[in-house]
């Protein structure tokens, strides 16, 4: 039988294969572990069998993490709440009054600088 190498493995399967060593498990062992037989684990381990949706699903059940985990890992994905639309900062910069212009040009570039000056006045 031709030996499969990990870089032809679906990504899913890899990271399964990274968890497995990762938990210095066997393939027996992770087997187990993730609910399947020996045999199927080595089929899919060897890309001779492919996984489907709801068996990457339980297999994140009996893994105790997420679908998304088994396919980001080692890395873990979170979602990036976004608040207001209107994300508003407020800088305080204390500098001498002749280098206040200096500073906000610095900052804000020679066009925002016109349009803050031509709000105080």
């Amino acid at each position: 039988m031709k030996k499969t190498s990990n870089q032809n493995l679906h990504i899913v399967v890899q990271n399964l294969i990274k968890i497995m060593n990762d938990n210095k498990l066997n393939k027996t062992e992770f087997a187990d572990k993730i609910g399947f037989k020996e045999a199927k684990w080595n089929k899919i381990s060897n890309g001779n069998q492919s996984l489907d949706v709801y068996e990457i699903s339980k297999i994140a059940e009996k893994l105790l993490c997420r679908e998304i985990d088994i396919f980001t890992y080692p890395k873990k994905f979170y979602e990036i709440e976004k608040k207001d639309a209107d994300i508003k900062a407020q800088i305080v910069i204390e500098v001498r009054e002749e280098l206040k212009d200096d500073v906000l040009q610095l900052v804000l570039g020679k066009s925002n600088l016109k349009i803050i000056n031509n709000k105080k006045t």
